[in-house]
């Protein structure tokens, strides 16, 4: 199957960005102790858009990577992951002034 037919994800470069092999990320993945719910093989085979994910899956891959599934769909962490990391750090109380800082630097503070 084509990438496209699969739909876009940022699997893999998730993966590598917290230094996980296939093997180690399979292994995080259990439906309980001891239970493997898919093998590296699987992972590799979603990796490179020849085999298709399901919820499941995509949920316990994002929940082994510290990710929500919208980051594994939309971000590739190659560019954005010290950011998005950051992000997810800042407490509720202190977005807007985040967000005005963020404003200021990028020179959209208009």
């Amino acid at each position: 199957m084509k990438k496209a037919a699969l739909g876009k994800h940022f699997i893999r470069q998730w993966r590598k960005y917290r230094g996980l092999s296939l093997r180690k990320l399979a292994d995080r993945m259990e439906i309980e102790p001891g239970v493997p719910l898919t093998s590296h093989a699987n992972i590799g085979r979603i990796e490179t858009f020849q085999q298709p994910y399901s919820q499941e899956i995509l949920e316990a891959i994002a929940i082994s990577l510290n990710v929500s599934v919208t980051d594994l769909l939309t971000v590739d962490p190659t560019k954005d992951g010290e950011i998005v990391d950051l992000l997810r750090l800042i407490k509720d109380e202190n977005r807007e002034q985040i967000t005005k800082v963020l404003r200021v630097l990028t020179g959209t503070d208009c």
